[in-house]
């Protein structure tokens, strides 16, 4: 039992990390630019070198803080700055209050000034101290705040940071789609982005956690070799910035996954491979983990002897660091080995000091295992009433600890019956003085007159809100009304629209391909036995009908796509997106995620053509360079995001413009009943439209209209 425990909880101590925007391997050239004659890059890199050594060296910290103190102008910036990094010192020496305090300070005076990425990073600070805290919901919260910073300064390098965060912010609460979508957000990022020399170390470092964090994810989500394939990318980027501590950390996540498919021999090979890089940062408490844990998988897997050599280092260890829990652990796994190597004096010896320890701390459930351990040991050499003796006291344990859980839930049963008791007597107190309140108003006014008031009172608002209700009715109808022959029109507008396209593709484009065989044709019926001619004109008209099979294959994909009839959605937007690709205009990349091969015909033309019609409009008014496409269906719901990197712009104007595309997609989300959110602003990089369609309206439904009236 405490075997299997103890080497779980080290696989997750450093199962993922947060992601930072700090590296301390920059401090010499950041150290230059301290020295140049603009204040601004002065304040800003002082910034950077103060938060990185906050965690190494706090006299340095200061010294950067009395510069930020000197050259920032704005008081109430320079303050919320130097009250960030006094957060950052808090939180290095292990003071989490106090450093909670000082980050929601530092936010409040920054939140009204121009410097929003560093707003953006306190908030990631303060968001990444409640994740490793365990508190995931204002982890997430705060997180998201933070991305959203970011994504409107269009700082790529904190992007990565922040969405590589809100997507374990999702994972730890369950949410694995979600967590997904921001870690693979975080990796578009890093494939785009080419860092200047002064910020590789970091850009390495946050790819590499990025990549750690996937693995989680997919591992958590036992998927072992998409986490396998994610964890060997993270190791390389991680030996390349030449820290052990976060290679060991590599190592234990490894190790994690060949314990959870119970190959305990490769899980010491990590756990010794993590100690080794833990050695050279003299990272006791990595060591002492590790130790621990490989003393405990040697016992399960009969190597006495090597359980013993562990075991006895990390009791070293522990020593060293007053870790008495861990000297009762490891002497805890001496024992046990002496025991299986048929000693029972040492066995005896290393259980008692591990009782020592346990008691000394008071941890009674590593009481109870050496009491167990002991019983079982005393019964297996018939030492029956010695056997007795600690099954008695392994029950007074385990009937403490019970005692304990219950007289907590009694004693939180009572604070909420009491509560509720008290709320009751508040609101029978409150009813009272309702009720005595009621009575003296009443007596204030004549009976008489109060009837008289009151009956020309329901008369006259009877009547107001029926002329209301009528008019609210004549209004709603006029509105629906107005709004069919809006979708009229756009449907009849759209299909004349495609007629005449179809008229002119036919006329200029397939008109003149025809003329031009007809004259071949007659051509060659005029020839006299001139072979060479002849053979110029059949190969001239073979050409000719190439481009005529190509003509009608492009109608026909315009007015509906084969694809689209024969393989369903995904096929068709896979290929309209190649199309569009294959022009070397815009670069489009699609996701998609638990969709259905088919979807409900209605449901699949009406999705293409929002689709269709929003990359037109991308393509043709946004400057974007990249595009985002993901399909997602749930258990009750499909989910199509639209994101892309080009201009944004002015919503208002694109509903009310006199073209048909907003009332084209408004007709198409109104017959599938689905629900449109538009994320954009203008004068802002990047736009995001979310298409929510309920379960219902996507399957296939053969009493709805028809979607070829549509398209």
């Amino acid at each position: 039992m405490a075997f299997r425990s103890t080497l779980l909880t080290v696989f997750c101590i450093g199962i993922f990390q947060f992601s930072f925007a700090q590296d301390v391997v920059l401090s010499d050239s950041l150290k230059r630019i301290i020295n140049s004659y603009l204040p601004k890059e002065k304040v800003d890199a002082c910034w950077l070198l103060a938060r990185e050594y906050a965690t190494v060296d706090s006299t340095i910290t200061r010294v950067l803080m009395g510069e930020i103190s000197t050259h920032q102008k704005d008081k109430a910036v320079a303050s919320g700055m130097l009250k960030a990094i006094e957060g950052n010192l808090y939180e290095a020496g292990g003071r989490k209050e106090l450093a909670i305090e000082k980050y929601k300070e530092a936010i409040q005076l920054l939140e009204d000034s121009n410097e929003q990425v560093k707003l953006g990073q306190v908030i990631l600070d303060l968001a990444v101290l409640y994740g490793k805290d365990n508190q995931y919901d204002p982890f997430k919260s705060l997180s998201i705040r933070a991305n959203d910073l970011f994504r409107a300064a269009g700082d790529s390098l904190n992007l990565i940071s922040s969405n590589s965060n809100v997507g374990r912010s999702h994972q730890l609460l369950g949410q694995f789609d979600s967590a997904i979508v921001y870690l693979y957000k975080s990796v578009a990022i890093i494939e785009s982005y080419q860092p200047e020399p002064l910020m590789t170390k970091i850009y390495l470092r946050l790819t590499g956690n990025t990549y750690n964090n996937l693995g989680v994810t997919y591992m958590e989500h036992r998927d072992n070799q998409k986490s396998l394939q994610f964890y060997n990318k993270a190791m390389e980027l991680k030996r390349q910035l030449g820290d052990p501590i976060e290679v060991g950390n590599m190592y234990i996540n490894l190790g994690g996954i060949m314990f959870g498919q119970n190959n305990l021999i490769a899980a010491r090979s990590y756990l010794d491979s993590a100690s080794e890089n833990y050695s050279k940062a003299s990272y006791i408490n990595g060591l002492l983990l590790c130790k621990s844990n490989s003393a405990a998988v040697s016992n399960e897997v009969g190597e006495y002897d090597r359980a013993i050599t562990y075991a006895r280092e990390g009791v070293m260890l522990a020593k060293e660091i007053q870790d008495k829990y861990n000297q009762s652990l490891n002497y805890y796994h001496l024992g046990t080995a002496y025991s299986n190597k048929g000693i029972p004096a040492l066995y005896n010896t290393f259980m008692d000091s591990s009782m020592v320890k346990a008691r000394e701390i008071k941890s009674r459930n590593m009481i109870s295992e050496i009491l167990n351990s002991q019983y079982e040991f005393a019964s297996a050499r018939g030492e029956y009433q010695r056997a007795l003796d600690f099954r008695n006291q392994y029950f007074a344990v385990k009937d403490s600890m019970f005692q304990e859980r219950k007289s907590k839930d009694i004693v939180e049963m009572e604070t909420q019956y009491k509560t509720r008791e008290k709320d009751r007597e508040i609101a029978f107190l409150n009813q009272e003085n309702e009720l005595k309140e009621a009575s003296l108003e009443r007596n204030t006014f004549l009976i008489v007159g109060l009837l008289i008031l009151l009956g020309l009172v329901i008369v006259v608002f009877n009547f107001l809100r029926y002329r209301a209700v009528q008019r609210a009715k004549s209004v709603l109808q006029e509105q629906k009304i107005r709004m069919r022959e809006a979708q009229i029109k756009a449907v009849i507008d759209s299909q004349e629209q495609e007629r005449k396209r179809f008229a002119t593709d036919l006329h200029d484009g397939m008109g003149q391909l025809i003329s031009a065989l007809q004259l071949n044709i007659q051509s060659m019926s005029q020839l006299n036995g001139d072979l060479s001619k002849r053979d110029e004109l059949y190969a001239n008209s073979t050409h000719l009908l190439k481009d005529v099979h190509k003509e009608i294959r492009n109608i026909a994909f315009n007015l509906m796509p084969q694809t689209l009839m024969n393989e369903g959605l995904v096929a068709a937007v896979q290929e309209l997106i190649k199309r569009i690709n294959s022009a070397n205009q815009l670069q489009v990349k699609l996701s998609v995620l638990d969709v259905s091969q088919r979807l409900g015909e209605v449901a699949e033309v009406s999705l293409y053509r929002i689709i269709q019609e929003f990359l037109s409009n991308i393509m043709k008014y946004s400057q974007a360079s990249q595009v985002y496409l993901g399909l997602t269906q749930h258990e009750d719901e499909l989910v199509l995001t639209i994101e892309d990197d080009g201009i944004g712009y002015d919503l208002s104007k694109f509903m009310n413009s006199e073209g048909n595309g907003w009332r084209n997609i408004n007709t198409r989300l109104n017959l599938i009943k689905g629900e449109l959110e538009v994320d954009t602003q203008e004068g802002r990089k990047g736009s995001s439209i979310l298409i929510t369609i309920s379960k219902e309206n996507i399957i296939s439904n053969k009493d709805q209209v028809t979607a070829d009236n549509l398209t």
